[in-house]
């Protein structure tokens, strides 16, 4: 399933850019990327950012970057191609913060975020409720035959924002749910992803105004993120109420349903080639690099957009000041010019390490060890518990809703003790 060797008789010679978020592509995207790489990049493909609404928010026709080189050269220079997201800041959605902010505004607000995402706050809280709370579910899943997705991948991300952020536990599901609207993936309607975006803005404006009450009143605030947001400041300066909302919003959205999507293709790889589950079984200290390998070959984010702030020239093509350009992470992590064999699962490549799926540059992800947190806990968790991991009765199957992300919507997997 994994396999991204083109078929030419599947994918055709004439195959372009511009169709790139097709249902069947985004399902499988691999092939379509191999065939493009190597052609000069091209212009016209139109999809949706975050928070956006396909059918009501008119996209922006993009460049779009394949090639390592391209895509690392571009996300390196920040002077040349801007994170900020006009069409997010033109539909009804909350734009996200850092993610679409550009410098010096991005140093500032990294600075806060650091303070936040202190090593204490991950290793001594964080760390210990992600392996407690992993073993748990895992424990919980019956033996035989379960929905991995719905049953673990997309609950235990959810349930880790939640508790990361200080909202009650039982919201999970609900932040679960407007997470995969507002990433414009999965299959929503035009009425139920704006539904979601206003239901998730309305949450966290009422989370975010209680909090800022009981500070006033001088009441003890939990030490969760919310509070670290509000408290932190950088040479003076503070977040002002509506970042704090914001800052929560996109944690969630970009934590719950791009993890959720790893820890799926994680187990997925395990029951379609098992001969990595014996492998880890006997020696725990693969963990990691599987892990690494995963999110190089099957990492999640497919792709990000930037827009020109000046005329350049990359991978051959003249950009103008103004253009709207792709940056393909997921294509640059299987460029042969940069991993040998790309399309092969690799277990301690050497290379591993050189993926893009977290980002390059001033916007690499700040939860992406969490996010490695939470793989390494499930995987140790499914080890310690099964015998093996076996495919299940029903096939996989990939969500086709957007391509933003690479995962599963469907993983029947059977957990043998």
């Amino acid at each position: 399933m994994n396999d991204g060797t083109p078929n030419p008789t599947q994918v055709g010679g004439d195959f372009k850019a511009a169709s790139l978020n097709l249902p069947h592509v985004i399902a499988n995207p691999y092939p379509y990327y191999a065939l493009l790489r190597d052609q000069p990049p091209q212009f016209g493909l139109k999809d949706w950012p975050p928070g956006t609404v396909p059918g009501q928010d008119p996209p922006q026709p993009s460049w779009v970057l394949l090639k390592y080189a391209d895509v690392a050269a571009a996300a390196k220079n920040h002077d040349a191609f801007s994170s900020r997201d006009p069409m997010q800041e033109e539909s009804d959605a909350p734009t996200l913060m850092l993610v679409n902010d550009d410098r010096p505004r991005h140093t500032m607000l990294r600075n806060i975020a650091k303070q936040a995402f202190t090593p204490k706050r991950v290793e001594q809280d964080v760390a210990p409720w992600v392996a407690s709370t992993a073993t748990a579910m895992v424990a919980e899943l019956e033996d035989g035959e379960v929905e991995f997705m719905d049953r673990y991948a997309e609950v235990l991300p959810a349930k880790v924002m939640t508790h990361l952020i200080g909202t009650p536990l039982a919201d999970f599901d609900k932040l679960r749910r407007w997470a995969s609207a507002f990433m414009v993936t999965s299959d929503f309607t035009m009425e139920e992803r704006n539904q979601c975006n206003i239901e998730i803005a309305t949450y966290y404006t009422e989370a975010v105004n209680e909090r800022y009450r009981d500070i006033e009143r001088g009441l003890d605030a939990p030490d969760d993120l919310m509070t670290a947001f509000i408290k932190a400041q950088d040479e003076g300066q503070f977040l002002s109420r509506d970042e704090v909302i914001r800052f929560c919003l996109t944690l969630v959205v970009a934590g719950a349903e791009t993890t959720g999507y790893l820890l799926g293709n994680l187990v997925c790889t395990l029951a379609e080639e098992p001969e990595f589950f014996q492998r880890l079984k006997q020696d725990r200290s693969l963990v990691r690099p599987f892990i690494e390998e995963s999110l190089r070959r099957d990492g999640p984010p497919q792709r990000l957009f930037r827009v020109a702030s000046t005329d350049v020239e990359i991978g051959g093509a003249q950009i103008r000041k103004g253009d709207w350009v792709a940056l393909f992470y997921a294509s640059a992590n299987r460029d042969p010019a940069m991993f040998e064999n790309p399309d092969r699962f690799v277990l301690g490549r050497p290379t591993a390490g050189r993926h893009l799926t977290f980002g390059h540059g001033i916007h690499h992800c700040m939860g992406a060890g969490i996010a490695r947190l939470e793989a390494d806990k499930m995987i140790n968790g499914i080890l310690d518990r099964c015998s093996r991991v076996e495919l299940g009765s029903a096939p996989m199957k990939r969500q086709t809703g957007g391509l933003l992300n690479y995962g599963l919507d469907q993983c029947p997997v059977v957990l043998a003790t």
